[in-house]
């Protein structure tokens, strides 16, 4: 049957419906109901995207969300309480304001097999017939285009697989949309940690402002490493200790300076207080660079330790989710879930950084791109 829907038709979230202001139709007038901001997470890992809207300020409605790992799913239904509401099919459609994607990046990353006929990586192209306003075979699935769509993936996008960036770019612009993309790293906003993303800001052409997007502006980082790091563990915890090949390369000089081996002509670096110290591949007799005042990209296997008082331990899965934006009560509600410390940092490495997309989206609202938050309640 045809939809009637009209263009400017407002989808309700029953759970927060005034019932005392009704329309003729029996029904919560749409028009006199909260309006939250609409999101659509494709490959939604622990839902960033939806915690970078909530730091922002908005009254958010998730209006799907699609990850196939397990634990992913039930790590995000146990963060933001949700999972299958009721729902009117009177009244329901799918017409997001944003959507946010981050397809699987292993075909396109340094850590992966850069191939991108592995089949993985192009799953971005099922994205792309998600967003398809005029399917050739048949009605499309979005009952009206969003506003903003955000793809986020690996640096190795722009130079190993620039073909791939420029069809989807191309396609986009036969979708209706302005296209800008630059690498954000996650310390220019705030993390200590030198994790570099492409982020791909589709715009509607439709939309006011479409043609003044810029990327945001650099922070002033206030926050250092050091701010991140629970003072109360401890070194003997069992959980935090370095494997006996990590061990075998950490050495010390004559006036106690810890070191790491590198494969550099000095054959070492030194390690000093709330530095970290990537452990990755220790039998590597090339790995450079091991040692620094950020934290190192988190991957979904991190072998991150960190210096303090005269030691070094291994980070633990709640720093690691502190290092991508997420809370302490978020690291809480997975580990009452069931979901162990290992799942917890290969969720960690998946993500997106929290902060990276607030700024994304306060540059939006400064252009009116999208509503204000106080305009969402």
């Amino acid at each position: 049957m045809a939809s009637t829907r009209k263009e400017n038709d407002v989808t309700l979230d029953f759970r927060r419906l005034d019932f005392s202001v009704m329309s003729e139709k029996g029904l919560p007038d749409p028009y006199l109901q909260p309006k939250p901001i609409k999101l659509l997470e494709l490959f939604g890992g622990i839902g960033a995207p939806r915690r970078a809207l909530q730091n922002v300020g908005f009254n958010i409605r998730s209006i799907d969300y699609v990850e196939c790992l397990p634990y992913a799913v039930l790590a995000y239904n146990q963060i933001f309480q949700c999972g299958p509401a009721p729902q009117d099919i009177r009244i329901w459609n799918m017409s997001p304001d944003i959507v946010v994607h981050g397809s699987p990046c292993q075909d396109f990353s340094n850590e992966g097999k850069n191939n991108i006929n592995t089949g993985r990586s192009i799953l971005f192209e099922r994205t792309l017939q998600i967003l398809d306003p005029e399917p050739l075979n048949g009605m499309p699935e979005l009952s009206r285009q969003p506003k903003v769509i955000i793809w986020e993936n690996v640096p190795g996008l722009l130079w190993k697989f620039q073909d791939c960036l420029e069809y989807y770019i191309q396609v986009m612009e036969n979708f209706g949309y302005q296209s800008y993309y630059k690498i954000l790293t996650a310390s220019d906003y705030n993390i200590p940690q030198n994790r570099d993303r492409v982020f791909v800001v589709s715009i509607l052409k439709s939309v006011a402002n479409s043609d003044q997007f810029t990327f945001p502006d650099k922070m002033i980082q206030k926050w250092k490493l050091k701010d991140f790091i629970d003072k109360s563990v401890s070194f003997s915890d069992p959980a935090v200790q370095l494997k006996e090949a990590e061990r075998a390369i950490i050495g010390s000089l004559p006036d106690g300076t810890l070191t790491v081996r590198e494969g550099t002509k000095k054959g070492y670096a030194e390690i000093y207080e709330w530095q970290i110290v990537n452990l990755a591949i220790p039998g590597s007799k090339n790995r450079r660079g091991r040692v620094g005042n950020n934290a190192k990209t988190i991957t979904t296997s991190p072998r991150q330790a960190v210096c303090y008082n005269g030691q070094v331990r291994m980070l633990t899965a709640k720093e690691y989710l502190r290092l991508m934006g997420f809370k302490d009560q978020d690291y809480r509600k997975m580990r009452d879930a069931g979901i162990t410390d290992p799942q917890i940092c290969s969720l960690a490495g998946n993500s997106i950084c929290v902060p990276v997309l607030e700024a994304l989206f306060r540059k939006l609202v400064d252009l009116n791109i999208i509503c204000k938050p106080e305009d969402t309640f």
